[in-house]
């Protein structure tokens, strides 16, 4: 073989060789290979975009929002994809209020993507989208809003900037008010520019659920409002309020002082979010004297008027400690002990009572255990099992010392009383709705259990009573309706040397109205009065008498007021305000300012208000105009023909143009008619035919 074949054979073999590395090369990508590389180049040409979805609506027993999903965009730009920067920069700076020089610099480089402004209104959208540029980007985000700013956050809670809960009823909700986000895909051309898919598949985002709750917009105002004056004026720590309907159990308002703005809830201290009328627990001083009374009443089946219990003079003395009243008792009837309020009487009364007994009494009242309220954080409070009692723990408990509760468990003890003796499970969600209006979860007036009989509650009801009008309760009246209560004065413990001081208090008032058909239950506690007075007759019980006065209407205080008057809600700064319905649907929001009496016109075909005019809680007449602007979701989004039948040719085009189709058009003008028609499906094949005439 000569050198020149040997040459060819080489050459041919080194071909050969390279030829079937090129084989194994194709098999290996193209037949083994084949998914992965498949997949890879998929990730590369689609896009899958994150539809958000709306989180569900909270309002109040009348349908007033008490927290809505705002929508709103952020702003996005490709830089390096960008052309002319610096007329990019001008347009855009001026829609969305910001400094040209600003919008520059974030776009005069060569990033691949880049945030220019969140928070945008669907209409600085809209004049973003009409710029046509496909190095910019928007997307649709919701955002938590709180229309009431301050009342009721404690109840509704807050979401923080990523829309998760983070206490109250949004916390606890949250399986049924967030929603599933929803996708589309995007395929990306080789620049890099993104353009919606008409062939694959859309996943609508499905906003989460609403919920309708026991609260009243209205009474919550009115807790807080005199709540927060009394914590003021007293130079006090906090403070409580809780309003029941003793019937059903349903919260009605629900007020803690200091207070938060769930709307800009990062600029305040954690320790203002709890919810202390749940999560807290203090001594209740004489308020839990009805435990007593209620054994009092059915256990010694005493005569209230006849029993005399010697006081001792105010004082009275428990191993080396020494009760005081507050005045030097002499004789008083059983009933007199009660409505002066006589800590060495009660104790007396008391120490008949067998230890197993009085805390069987206490626990069926509720205390010791949750609620079982539907708000996260509620805690036991403190009740000891009698294997735990001291020789004098009925004596000081009588009094309602050795024992913590919650302001909701006393409320709701209280309420027991007023409702005939039967304890019902307090609750402040009525119910979860969808979008459709179908019920999906409902809660009704639960019984937890009879604590005492109907005629010991009636027998208590008339003690109580008498606490008002005739003892330590008397700052609490108001002419023309008839309220039952108790005050509490409670030392509180100083924690420097563990034992109780005169010089911190507990100031308490809990009661219900009005006695003969009571509607209301409502407990008042402040929290370590400091400006001079401390008693519960001087800073719960004047709170308790104009939260009620405010409740039933009363304009005068000597202005007595009919039975059907105490569920009417007199509130002049609310009556005449517009309700906020941004964020709601336009069917809740509808439905919502008809009630007023107001009429409504719809702009825009889209599902969820964003904007109303005029403003949320600006004073309004009866029949007036409301205007609510819709906004439909960009057609990339849904992949349906969109209604452009009545526009414009040039607005019909604008909104059209998000999509990559032949867009054919018949005659000038207005268009009468559109193929496919508005709701079709859209897909890459065939084209778009509009027909228009002259307006």
């Amino acid at each position: 073989m000569d050198a020149g074949t040997r040459r060819i054979l080489v050459v041919a073999g080194l071909w050969t060789f390279g030829l079937l590395l090129v084989v194994g090369k194709l098999y290996q990508v193209q037949i083994r290979q084949h998914e992965f590389y498949k997949e890879k180049a998929r990730s590369y040409i689609e896009h899958k975009r994150t539809m958000q979805a709306a989180r569900g609506t909270i309002s109040d027993r009348n349908g007033e929002p008490l927290a809505v999903d705002l929508m709103h965009y952020s702003l996005a730009a490709k830089p390096a994809q960008l052309v002319e920067k610096r007329a990019v920069a001008r347009k855009i700076s001026k829609i969305i209020n910001e400094s040209y020089d600003d919008v520059y610099s974030k776009i005069n480089n060569k990033k691949s993507f880049v945030y220019l402004a969140h928070r945008l209104t669907p209409e600085q959208a809209a004049q973003i989208r009409d710029l046509s540029d496909k190095s910019l980007l928007l997307e649709r985000k919701f955002s938590r809003s709180y229309p009431f700013k301050e009342v009721g956050a404690h109840l509704v809670g807050y979401c923080d900037n990523d829309n998760k809960p983070g206490a109250g009823i949004e916390f606890s909700y949250d399986e049924y008010l967030h929603g599933k986000d929803g996708s589309s895909i995007f395929l990306r051309d080789a620049h890099g520019g993104q353009f919606p898919s008409m062939d694959l598949p859309t996943r609508e985002p499905q906003n989460g659920k609403h919920i309708e709750t026991t609260i009243d917009i209205v009474y919550q105002g009115i807790l807080e409002a005199e709540l927060g004056i009394a914590v003021n004026q007293h130079k006090a720590d906090n403070g409580s309020a809780v309003l029941l309907n003793p019937r059903t159990g349903e919260v009605l308002a629900m007020a803690n002082y200091p207070q938060f703005n769930p709307n800009e809830y990062s600029k305040y201290p954690v320790k203002n979010f709890k919810n202390q009328a749940v999560s807290d627990l203090y001594e209740p001083g004489s308020t839990f004297k009805m435990v007593s009374l209620a054994m009092c009443l059915e256990q010694l089946h005493l005569n209230m008027d006849s029993e005399l219990v010697f006081c001792e003079n105010g004082r009275y003395q428990l191993a080396q400690k020494t009760v005081r009243d507050h005045q030097k008792f002499a004789y008083l009837t059983a009933r007199q002990v009660y409505e002066n309020s006589s800590n060495v009487g009660v104790i007396k009364l008391a120490e008949k009572f067998p230890a197993a007994q009085f805390y069987r009494y206490a626990r069926d009242f509720g205390f010791g255990e949750k609620t079982g309220i539907d708000l996260p954080a509620e805690i036991n409070g403190i009740l000891h099992k009698p294997d735990k009692f001291s020789k004098y723990s009925v004596s000081y408990m009588s009094i309602g010392y050795e024992v913590g509760v919650t302001p909701l468990q006393l409320a709701s003890a209280y309420a027991a009383v007023a409702n005939d003796g039967k304890l019902m499970q307090p609750y402040v969600v009525r119910r979860v709705v969808d979008e459709s209006g179908r019920v999906v979860k409902e809660n009704r007036p639960t019984e937890l259990r009879t604590v005492i009989s109907r005629e010991t509650a009636r027998q208590m009801k008339e003690v109580l009573k008498g606490v008002v009008e005739n003892g330590t309760g008397q700052s609490a009246r108001v002419t023309g309706v008839t309220i039952a209560g108790k005050t509490g004065t409670a030392q509180k413990i100083d924690r420097s040397t563990n034992s109780y001081t005169s010089e911190n208090h507990i100031a308490s008032f809990a009661g219900f109205f009005p006695v003969e058909n009571p509607k209301f239950v409502l407990l008042v506690v402040v929290n370590n009065p400091r400006n001079g007075q401390y008693y519960g007759s001087q800073v719960a019980a004047p709170v308790f008498r104009r939260i009620a006065q405010r409740i039933v209407g009363l304009a005068v205080e000597d202005e007595p007021v009919s039975d059907q008057n105490l569920a009417r809600i007199a509130l002049p700064e609310m009556k005449n305000m517009l309700p906020a319905v941004e964020g709601m649907s336009v069917k809740n929001a509808t439905k919502t300012l008809e009630k007023r009496n107001l009429k409504v016109d719809i702009t825009g075909d889209g599902d969820t208000v964003f904007r109303q005019e005029p403003e949320a809680f600006s004073q309004f007449k009866e029949g007036q105009l409301v205007t609510l602007y819709t906004e439909t979701r960009p057609l990339a989004e849904t992949g349906k023909m969109p209604m452009v039948v009545g526009k414009s040719m040039k607005e019909a085009l604008r909104i059209l143009g998000e999509w990559d189709v032949q867009v054919e058009i018949e005659g000038s003008g207005i268009v009468i008619k559109q193929l496919p028609v508005a709701g079709s499906k859209m897909d890459n094949s065939g084209k778009i035919k509009l027909i228009c005439n002259p307006a």
